[in-house]
């Protein structure tokens, strides 16, 4: 996983896409995830699109592509995600518990 970080990493550094491209593109995705979903769960209005798990799996991968490139735009260096990651995780713990 940790080479896939680092390649996520560099091909942030080399987009063309400004931040507030990258912000529109990161919403764009989530749209395309809540579309999967709603057909995979045939809901109605959105069942004839036959979409499945794996569709929304990899709406899912998209959302996590663009913002880890988000964040590595924004990042000043590669060892912040983890500590962050971290921080975040346990607020959910907190939550979750």
């Amino acid at each position: 996983m940790e080479k896939i970080i680092k390649e996520i990493q560099a091909m942030s550094a080399n987009e063309k896409k400004t931040l507030e491209q990258m912000v529109l593109k990161l919403s764009e995705e989530v749209g395309e995830t809540s579309q999967a979903v709603l057909s995979y769960l045939n809901a109605s209005g959105n069942a004839y699109k036959q979409l499945g798990l794996e569709d929304v799996k990899e709406e899912c991968v998209d959302v996590m592509l663009i913002a880890l490139a988000l964040f590595f735009r924004l990042a000043e260096s590669e060892n912040e995600l983890e500590p962050l990651m971290r921080k975040k995780l346990a607020k959910w713990k907190e939550k979750v518990n």
